[in-house]
């Protein structure tokens, strides 16, 4: 048995390992339909710009691969493996990968997805925990059939036949109960019943981003507040997306940015909303006074204000009456009449 020593170079070849991975395949039934913002990275498009062969002649791969192999023969043979075929390790790095944000009780929760072969994987840990002496399964804890680890409170990671998955929540708390509830989502539960969301996923490239205003619902904002905003503008906060594409080639890296807005801000009735101004200020007085001490502006923004306004403003610049105002404005409009003429 050997020790295993952090300052060893395998973590580092490992991650360099995972960037020769491409991806192509739909883990997204795992991610719940209320999320509001889905990162997906597919690998296939960034696998192009990969040479696993100039790593292999890089003098300080090999520096680093010799340490390893004294360290333990079988993870440098693992990791040889890993460049040959990025799914060796039984996490499938050749399919699609996904991070997504929602709300689950105005909490904000976190997520990534990963595609695994569970015998791979589960091999490759018990020879890491053979050769180096970690006792791995000592940590682990085993749910039907979902192996799992929390690491600290807010935070767990496991994985079951099918897929990997991190989840980390705002409250700290219930994250088992989280991830096991994404992993057994059925279809019309999971992102993939939004029609949009399937869109997006068809085109997406190297690095996408897909955000949705339906999140509306779920935030800790006033209900009634929201109504009356609504009713105001005439505007539908829900059913608004936006789609980001980064593709990456060799000469060149194109970024797409589409925002697809609802037909409430399609056909937008700008005369209700400066009809209705004052009242849209007054609605959003409290939420921004709120905003402020959030930021640590308390509510004393505006008596801040006017003390460090400079009262020898108003004496060189003071209020001008209405007639005063069309006089100016006639002065510079006769102005910009002589400026053409002389033109």
């Amino acid at each position: 048995m050997k020790k295993l020593k952090f300052t060893t170079p395998i973590l580092l070849i490992a991650l360099v390992a995972i960037f020769f991975a491409s991806c192509s395949d739909n883990t997204a039934n795992h991610i719940p339909k209320d999320a509001f913002a889905v990162m997906v990275i597919d690998g296939g498009e960034l696998v192009k710009l990969a040479d696993a062969e100039f790593l292999k002649d890089n003098p300080e791969y090999k520096d680093a691969m010799k340490e390893v192999e004294k360290e333990s023969k079988k993870a440098a043979e693992l990791i040889e493996k890993m460049l040959k075929d990025p799914d060796a390790s039984g996490v499938l790095l050749t399919k699609k990968m996904y991070g997504f944000a929602t709300i689950e009780d105005k909490e904000m929760v976190f997520g990534v997805i990963i595609p695994i072969d569970r015998k791979k994987l589960e091999e490759n840990l018990d020879l890491i925990a053979d050769e180096f002496n970690v006792p791995i399964a000592m940590v682990m804890e085993k749910k039907d059939e979902i192996q799992y680890m929390e690491p600290e409170p807010g935070m767990v990671f496991g994985w079951n036949d099918d897929i990997f998955m991190f989840v980390a929540s705002e409250n700290g708390e219930e994250c088992f109960k989280l991830m096991e509830k994404y992993m057994n989502l059925d279809k019309k539960e999971s992102i993939l019943s939004d029609k949009d969301f399937k869109k997006f996923n068809k085109n997406c490239k190297a690095i996408n981003l897909w955000v949705s205003s339906n999140i509306i619902d779920k935030v800790d904002v006033e209900k009634e507040a929201i109504k009356e905003f609504e009713k105001l503008t005439g505007i539908e906060l829900a059913g608004n997306y936006g789609h980001m594409h980064l593709d990456i080639q060799k000469d060149e890296i194109t970024y797409i940015s589409t925002l697809k807005f609802n037909e409430s801000i399609q056909n937008l009735d700008k005369k209700k909303l400066m009809d209705n101004a004052e009242k849209l200020m007054e609605l959003f007085d409290g939420p921004i006074s709120e905003g402020m001490d959030l930021f640590g502006g308390g509510n004393n923004f505006d008596d801040e204000w006017e003390d460090d306004w400079d009262e020898s403003y108003d004496e060189e610049y003071p209020e001008m009456t209405d007639e005063e105002w069309e006089a100016l404005l006639k002065e510079l409009e006769a102005e910009s009449v002589t400026e053409e003429k002389t033109e």
